[in-house]
């Protein structure tokens, strides 16, 4: 074990005594990205939000109804994790 600790800090400082190689700093901020992340973020909310209504519509009772007045924990954790689920869906076909 210390002789696998001893390598990986060798191979560790081989790899960070390259300091001949120039280093480019790039800009924080650049207006395609900004432009790009809001772009994408709205249609996200855009995707959630109508996926939401459908289901609201196609369900035969009413979510809010059950979720707000009647207290029904059971259908909130349910949706939740529907909703949970839709949005990694989305965030997934939006970065790849």
């Amino acid at each position: 074990m210390k002789k696998l600790i001893l390598y990986l800090f060798v191979a560790g400082a081989l790899f960070a005594n390259t300091g001949d190689a120039v280093r480019v700093k790039m800009p924080l901020l650049d207006i395609e990205h900004v432009l790009a992340v809001l772009i994408y973020s709205v249609m996200g909310i855009v995707i959630m939000v109508l996926s939401f209504i459908i289901i609201d519509w196609i369900h035969p009772r009413d979510i809010w109804g059950e979720i707000a007045d009647k207290q029904n924990l059971a259908m909130a954790v349910i949706f939740g994790c529907l909703m949970l689920g839709i949005a990694i869906i989305v965030a997934a076909s939006v970065i790849g």
